[in-house]
């Protein structure tokens, strides 16, 4: 890699964190704004990708378009509660199903069933995950921050463990330069930052996450193996469609799949873990 594409690639993930924490931390308007944007980027970057595949033609507008429905009505009220957000997302998603369908009875495409089938596969994807995401801000915003510091450190680490010291592979189909010493060292620098989370609001004057040191071990853990797994399987569906990246929407990083692929399979175990832990605790879910 040389200086310049190093430039490029490190003023591009920049704007990328920079806009990620701050729309967190500001919240409100900021983070509708920008996390719906990332959400409707991120579908429609999906449904291009997989139309490269022969006989596939989803609906990347159509997919888009649910997209900003879907966060902008869960992400409108302040403390959604996990009723709510089912009942929701399960009716959004069959409304969305028969529409596309419709869709596809006037269409002259080879194949109507897989594209409505990746079309929906878009929604239960990439939605929900940014769906629950607003859930988990409307409890604490330094919480869904967690999460995605936690994938960061991860990633951090398991690349700098494996590009070391990795000799056995991890899945040498998927993903060849993974490894499993890479992972090891990704659970290592996980609790590690989980500690220190727990260390920072322990510690805090003002602190609003009363989760135990087990507790966030435990939140971190389960991100640590879910984002893996999220991030084998974008390389999956790259390896499917043939190609490297999934898109070029972040000059040297890629596609916005490439760099939300491990939180978006992250979000769902974190979120659950959050309700749980809430309920042991002893506040309202």
């Amino acid at each position: 890699m040389n200086i310049k594409t190093l430039l490029i690639r490190s003023a591009s993930g920049l704007v990328y964190i920079t806009l990620i924490i701050g729309a967190i931390l500001l919240g409100g308007i900021y983070f509708k704004i920008i996390f719906g944007l990332l959400a409707i980027l991120t579908v429609y970057e999906f449904h291009t990708l997989t139309n490269k595949q022969e006989n596939i033609k989803a609906l990347p507008i159509f997919g888009a378009i649910c997209a900003a429905v879907a966060f902008a009505v869960v992400s409108y009220y302040k403390q959604p509660s996990w009723l709510y957000i089912g009942v929701f997302l399960m009716c959004f998603i069959l409304m969305c199903l028969i529409i596309c369908a419709v869709i596809e009875m006037f269409r002259k495409t080879p194949n109507p069933i897989n594209n409505v089938a990746y079309t929906i596969f878009g929604q239960i994807y990439i939605v929900l995950p940014f769906s629950l995401m607003a859930y988990i801000l409307s409890y604490n915003k330094k919480l869904l921050l967690a999460v995605f510091v936690i994938i960061w450190v991860n990633d951090t680490f398991a690349y700098l463990t494996g590009s070391l010291i990795g000799k056995h592979k991890l899945s040498p189909k998927i993903s060849p330069n993974k490894s499993w010493e890479g992972l090891i060292g990704g659970l290592v620098g996980t609790w590690g930052a989980a500690l220190l989370i727990y260390w920072l609001e322990a510690y805090a004057k003002n602190s609003y996450i009363p989760f135990t040191a087990t507790q966030w071990l435990a939140l971190g853990t389960a991100i640590m193996i879910f984002g893996t797994l999220g991030d084998l399987f974008e390389s999956l569906i790259k390896r499917t469609v043939g190609v490297k990246d999934s898109g070029n929407i972040m000059p040297g990083h890629g596609g916005l799949l490439d760099r939300l692929d491990s939180v978006l399979f992250a979000t769902l175990p974190a979120a659950v873990l959050i309700a749980i832990f809430r309920f042991v605790n002893n506040e309202l879910i």
